[in-house]
């Protein structure tokens, strides 16, 4: 008596994606280095990543930056993650958007109080270059900003060559503060 034996192969393909949740959308903020901190522990990190079959998978991310080309402390960064099980099964991408800001003001330091003495025709000037600029003009992203100001000018009523100017400084950088 012969036997007669077949041996039969089945293979098990896993074809199913995983999932996972991406973090949600978030604005942070320049600091006063204008420096800011992208990594997921200050921006949110994927959540549930789960798989029929794998364990200890974990997303990946890629970023696409695109600078204000006004002010230099604001930013997107498009955050796109990205999961893969151990089989070669890729999750749909998400995206996260990541806004960067700068929300410092610059600073700077005021002129004295001057006085100034009218000329002989009871005209005087007014000019920087007389009564001083400001000085140590600074922002912790903005380069080249500079301090503007406009004056309000009060004649006493009893010396016509008597007048207080009260002049304003102000300071803007480019991201508006």
């Amino acid at each position: 008596c012969q036997s007669n034996t077949a041996t039969e192969t089945f293979t098990v393909v896993d074809t199913i994606r995983p999932t996972f949740t991406r973090p949600a959308d978030i604005t942070i903020y320049t600091d006063a280095d204008c420096i800011y901190n992208a990594e997921p522990s200050a921006t949110g990190d994927v959540t549930d990543e789960k798989d029929n079959c794998s364990t200890g998978i974990e997303a990946t991310y890629t970023d696409e930056t695109v600078a204000d080309a006004t002010c230099e402390g604001k930013k997107v960064i498009t955050r796109t993650w990205s999961l893969v099980d151990n089989c070669g099964n890729s999750a749909a991408d998400q995206v996260q958007t990541i806004t960067v800001l700068d929300t410092i003001r610059p600073t700077f330091t005021r002129p004295a109080d001057t006085t100034i003495y009218a000329d002989a025709s009871c005209g005087y000037n007014a000019d920087t270059t007389v009564t001083g600029s400001v000085t140590n003009e600074s922002d912790n992203c903005s380069t080249g900003i500079e301090a503007t100001y406009t004056d309000d000018t009060v004649a006493d009523a009893t010396c016509e060559g008597k007048k207080v100017i009260t002049r304003t400084w102000s300071l803007v950088d480019n991201c508006g503060n």
